[in-house]
């Protein structure tokens, strides 16, 4: 029976993410994947990069990737790049090489995988994500809360009458998985599931296992943070 196993945010936890996969034991013939936000902010973001690509895990692009192939974009132009890192992401440029690049560069969007959708953010109800614009890719990496008139919501700018997207999506892109937002427990919704639990906070890296692509019963495994960041 081939498993769909996706894994939550992984922000460089490389110790807990071995010790995640060894949890499950995939086989050969299962297919991994990641929501994104692989690298940045954990301890050991480059030696999880070449893990997953030496062990053929796939991953769609998160925010935390997007900055990084933008500033990487940008450095080809002879003018001031106007993306600016933080010392952590300095440290990971400095050490990519150019198949890490080629590998970043690559990310898709999404997965589809019959009805499961795999994708880092979110999206609202209208998008459709085979025809979508630059502004829309974005969004949809960065979606967390929408306003009481179904817009998109700048990160730190929504209030307590803000929505989840998730809490408002009515599955017309098929059953989504995500991350970028963080909760202490994985959230279940009816048409999508987030799965970022907070590893690099001290909290746990979770995944979710699809038997046969069927969303009806699902798994969830967990391993707890060693110490955070």
């Amino acid at each position: 029976m081939n498993q769909l196993i996706v894994y939550g945010d992984i922000h460089g936890c490389y110790d807990e993410f071995i010790s995640l996969r060894k949890k499950i034991n995939p086989d050969k013939s299962d297919i991994e994947v990641c929501v994104g936000d692989i690298i940045t902010k954990g301890k050991n973001s480059v030696k999880l990069l070449k893990y997953i690509q030496e062990h053929n895990i796939k991953s769609v692009i998160g925010n935390h990737e997007d900055k990084l192939v933008r500033y990487l974009e940008h450095e080809n132009f002879n003018i001031k790049n106007p993306i600016s890192l933080d010392e952590d992401e300095k440290n990971i440029i400095e050490n990519l090489d150019k198949q890490d690049i080629k590998f970043l560069k690559n990310l898709p969007l999404f997965f589809k995988y019959e009805n499961i959708t795999i994708l880092h953010g979110g999206l609202q109800n209208y998008h459709n994500l085979n025809n979508l614009t630059k502004k829309e890719n974005s969004k949809i990496l960065r979606m967390r809360y929408l306003d009481t008139y179904d817009n998109f919501i700048t990160y730190g700018k929504e209030n307590e009458d803000s929505i989840f997207w998730a809490d408002t999506y009515d599955g017309n892109q098929g059953f989504i998985v995500y991350g970028h937002q963080w909760f202490d427990e994985v959230k279940h919704s009816k048409f999508a599931l987030g799965i970022d639990t907070g590893c690099v906070y001290g909290n746990k890296l979770s995944a979710v296992i699809f038997d046969n692509y069927n969303i009806e019963t699902f798994k969830i495994i967990s391993v707890k943070a060693n110490n955070g960041k």
